[in-house]
């Protein structure tokens, strides 16, 4: 098996988050349109997918640079802020409210190339400084663009509406129903951002160069919504190959990307619900059927407490998850997610 850094540019809008399970699906309709991407056939793999994984990506996390070395912004592990402490000692009550909203909104954890979590208020930054980061690094043209441009804001992504019509051709005019205007709402990325995807990768079923160009067919072709429209758009910037660090102390898994976990294998659980909603594409969107059933996940960012040495051997957790659709009855929904190894806080 093989780990990998995957980084990549936007070069376009998003109409949908890059996520992990969203990236597996749309590497597998690569696989099924290219069968040399995956030794032996996507079918192959899907048929042993809930038992010897192929493939798991992470979702994508923004790479910027602290100080002259890179870093990669990763959610900040859903913990509760009293486990993680008070950064700013505050004796008064008013004080400390004030400063427990504002570490709320800490939302980023910095990790350095190693991978190793530090779960110190001094690596978790918020929105303004991950755009501070990124900015300071930018050539000076660009950042004087910047500052005319999001003078009022500063955030590493932003919201853009987008109008969108269909023609009735009988009468050449838009109308109601099916033919009223309506407009959805894309994101927006800071010009040269560049984020990281990790991926599991089994190596008898894909090599780095596959993986190489199956992701660059993704990138060229569109991620996502709207990707026939010009959405979904990214540069494929390298793929390294690394190591997932090992922490003996360690006491639990933090996330990578959303997952779906054997609840009987961990002491405690602390993440976020989220639900998928998936949609079939290509000609699966012509049967009739074209949603997948819900599937609720633990998302980005959830911490798993297994105990010291306990910690699974295999660099993810979780498990695939079946019987997602009445159009494909072998669907398969990636709810494995790569995991960091981390120690839990000691309480005070």
């Amino acid at each position: 098996m093989s780990v990998y850094a995957i980084t990549i540019k936007p070069g376009s809008p998003f109409g949908t988050p890059l996520k992990g399970d969203t990236l597996f699906g749309q590497f597998c309709w690569q696989a099924a349109e290219r069968p040399d991407i995956l030794k032996g056939g996507l079918s192959h793999w899907m048929d042993c997918y809930g038992e010897r994984p192929f493939a798991v990506f992470s979702s994508a996390w923004p790479k910027v640079q602290k100080n002259g070395c890179p870093y990669y912004a990763i959610r900040r592990p859903e913990l509760p802020l009293s486990l993680l402490g008070d950064p700013d000692k505050n004796s008064e009550c008013e004080k400390r409210l004030k400063s427990r909203k504002e570490n709320k909104g800490r939302k980023w954890l910095l990790l350095k190339e190693d991978l190793r979590v530090q779960l110190e208020w001094d690596m978790m930054i918020d929105d303004k400084d991950l755009y501070d980061l990124h900015h300071a690094a930018l050539p000076e043209d660009w950042q004087r663009r910047l500052r005319l441009i999001q003078s009022h804001h500063r955030r590493p992504s932003c919201n853009a509406e987008q109008q969108h019509n269909s023609i009735n051709r009988l009468t050449m005019t838009t109308g109601k129903g099916e033919f009223a205007p309506y407009s959805t709402l894309n994101t927006c990325f800071l010009p040269e951002l560049e984020f990281v995807i990790f991926a599991y990768i089994d190596d008898e079923a894909c090599t780095a160069e596959r993986l190489h160009e199956g992701l660059s067919g993704i990138g060229q072709w569109g991620f996502g919504r709207d990707a026939s429209t010009g959405l979904g758009r990214f540069m494929l910037i390298a793929v390294e190959k690394l190591t997932i660090p090992q922490d003996p102390a360690a006491d639990a898994c933090l996330t990578l990307g959303p997952c779906v976990p054997d609840s009987s294998s961990y002491q405690e659980m602390f993440f976020s619900p989220f639900t998928r909603f998936g949609r079939h594409g290509a000609q699966l969107l012509h049967t009739g059927k074209p949603f997948k059933n819900p599937v609720v996940m633990a998302d980005d960012g959830a911490v798993f407490v297994t105990g010291p040495g306990n910690l699974p051997q295999q660099p993810y957790l979780g498990r695939a998850v079946n019987n997602i659709s009445k159009a494909q009855p072998e669907a398969v929904c990636q709810g494995y997610s790569l995991f960091l190894p981390m120690q839990m806080p000691a309480l005070s």
